[in-house]
């Protein structure tokens, strides 16, 4: 077994390679009750990461942009944060910074557990991701079939959707139409210029404008 580690002001992540599947749900196990460290499994790499309270602030605002949007335009939302996600068949499981039922809000918003061999892949994943990942986040989402990926490396958001097997980029949400990667990274830059009532009265106007243009 080998380990990497890297550490930024956001994030320390460890790397671990040969790791038996059992191994991982151990851990998976004994960390059941707690929002961290967070771990994603491909195929006998196993990736711990560590959060400093950078990282999560930046998540937070992230989900209260989606939320500022669903209250406007008046659609459910599931929203799951730290949860799971993982396939023993493809030997792949991760856990995103927030994940969100959108489209398929009404058929999973009831469910305790969840199956992605016959359930929906959650309709969008928000990583926050500051450094590179030793596994490829893409491609492990890619294979659960998640249709949008928002990645944030603590400077700009980038807008990913899949077809073919592949993400590309896109100017605009493909859940959340109207919602375009140029006004969120707009908003998440004031966040550290303004105060926190003013910056959530900022990004509901924001949702309004959106829900206005529908």
């Amino acid at each position: 077994m080998t380990t990497t580690v890297r550490k930024t002001a956001m994030e320390t992540r460890f790397v671990l390679s040969n790791v038996s599947w059992d191994t991982y749900e151990a851990l998976l196990k004994d960390y059941e009750n707690s929002s961290a460290p967070r771990f994603a499994y491909d195929k006998g790499v196993l990736e711990i990461v560590g959060l400093a309270p950078r990282h999560e602030k930046a998540a937070e605002n992230i989900s209260r942009l989606v939320e500022a949007v669903a209250v406007e335009r008046v659609f459910d939302l599931v929203t799951l944060r730290s949860t799971t996600w993982k396939r023993h068949d493809l030997e792949q499981g991760f856990e995103a910074d927030a994940s969100y039922y959108i489209a398929n809000a009404d058929r999973m918003q009831d469910k305790e557990a969840y199956d992605l061999r016959v359930d929906p892949p959650p309709d969008l994943v928000v990583e926050v991701d500051n450094t590179r990942s030793s596994i490829d986040k893409l491609a492990l989402f890619a294979a659960f079939g998640v249709p949008e990926v928002w990645r944030y490396d603590g400077d700009q958001l980038e807008i990913q959707l899949l077809g073919s097997g592949r993400y590309t980029v896109a100017a605009e949400s493909r859940a959340l139409p109207g919602v375009t990667a140029e006004a969120m990274n707009g908003l998440l830059a004031s966040r550290s210029r303004e105060t926190f009532p003013v910056w959530i009265r900022r990004i509901r106007e924001w949702a309004q404008e959106i829900a206005a243009g529908e």
